[in-house]
């Protein structure tokens, strides 16, 4: 007897896969939102032209993400909609298979039905115990029968239910290249604008210069009191004393280190305009810019909150710079810096997701400053490495 394989598995198998693409999507269109709000803040503001320009090469590095995160997507569903049509095509060869096995039972069921039929295939019995064989085996006969009606009804449903699914696939193939191709024109008009900005860029070089220049004046400033700080708490660190010596700081260190990937932003929403390390000043050629940590931008009067549990360690001002909040977490420590007013004291103990401070606008928008150091180091780490993507 054709016994039915439960259609579906191969399908499912990938749920997981495309679940993950799914989140995944997800996660990066709100990205592209958030980029979109704040570029549409700043449009009318001439001033913060470099930010914008920062904002869309982040929105164009989001939507090739978002693009290859749909070719994904659809090579995943051009697997399941293979899937869908090789178990569609068994299926159908397993309910014909049984409704051929079916026939055959019904012309043997019409033999059977005659009187002389059935009392010859009695009378024909050698011995009383094989004409109750044949009787039982007669009625068996008509279970089976009924049985395989009832299967061919459970297989039919279960095969109109795979073609529902060949169908869903073959719908959610469409919707894909139709997002696709909406993404691949959006990524086209960021370029176009993105050209034009730095056309204009071109044009006021001297006056980028200067901002620049101011820029690297408070990055300095910056560095040279975070130096300064680490070194008085390394020292604490070498003589046995400070919040990394002591058990909830240790406690509190080994956790941080276990979340590498997973902390939070420091702010709500926000975009990076400034990534870590020395990179090519996007529109003045042979100018290049030095960052120890991550520069983000966001909306005016953002709540800047630390990315995890710890003890704020020193709360500075930097002259013409804004003011600066370092906070210990035993194994390392986190800096938020250009904020215009700040909410946490010196020796506060502060949680994940608390408020540490405001965001300043400098003049070239609002957004805040983060970095990571090793406390027992003497280099700063890359917070995008940290932070959850």
């Amino acid at each position: 007897m054709v016994v039915l394989v439960a259609s579906g598995f191969a399908a499912s198998a990938q749920t997981g896969d495309k679940a993950a693409l799914e989140a995944e999507r997800e996660a990066i269109a709100a990205r592209i939102a958030a980029t979109q709000k704040l570029l549409h803040e700043s449009q009318d503001d001439q001033k913060k032209t470099t930010r914008q320009l920062a904002i869309l090469e982040e929105e164009l590095a989001l939507r090739q993400q978002l693009l290859s995160n749909l070719q994904s997507e659809r090579r995943e569903t051009e697997r399941r909609l293979a899937a869908r049509h090789t178990s569609v095509s068994k299926a159908d060869a397993q309910v014909q298979a049984l409704k051929d096995e079916y026939a055959e039972m019904i012309r043997v069921a019409a033999r059977l039905q005659g009187q002389n039929a059935l009392w010859g295939l009695l009378l024909d019995a050698e011995t009383t115990t094989q004409v109750f064989q044949r009787l039982l085996l007669i009625e068996e006969y008509g279970r089976l029968r009924k049985s395989q009606a009832e299967l061919i009804s459970t297989s039919t449903l279960a095969l109109r239910e795979e073609m529902d699914g060949l169908r869903r696939e073959k719908a959610a193939l469409v919707s894909l290249e139709v997002e696709s191709r909406e993404q691949r024109d959006a990524a086209r008009k960021g370029a176009r604008r993105q050209e034009n900005i730095l056309s204009d860029l071109r044009s006021k070089e001297r006056q980028l210069k200067d901002q620049l220049a101011k820029e690297e004046a408070r990055r300095a400033e910056l560095g040279k009191a975070i130096d300064r700080i680490l070194a008085a708490a390394r020292r604490n660190s070498n003589e046995g004393e400070g919040f990394a010596a002591t058990p909830e700081g240790k406690i509190i260190g080994a956790e941080f280190k276990a979340n590498r990937g997973k902390l939070p932003w420091p702010v709500a929403e926000g975009v990076i305009v400034g990534r870590f390390g020395t990179h090519n000043h996007p529109s003045i050629p042979g100018i290049q810019i030095e960052r120890r940590g991550i520069d983000i931008a966001t909306s005016s009067d953002a709540a800047v909150t630390a990315v995890f549990s710890g003890r704020v360690s020193n709360v500075i001002t930097i002259p013409g710079g804004g003011m600066v909040v370092m906070v210990d977490h035993g194994s390392h420590r986190t800096v938020y810096a250009n904020l215009s007013r700040v909410d946490v004291q010196d020796g506060e103990d502060v949680i994940t997701g608390q408020p540490v401070g405001t965001v300043l606008d400098q003049g070239n928008g609002h957004r805040a400053h983060f970095e990571i150091w090793d406390a027992a180091g003497s280099a700063p780490l890359n917070p995008e490495l940290w932070i959850a993507r």
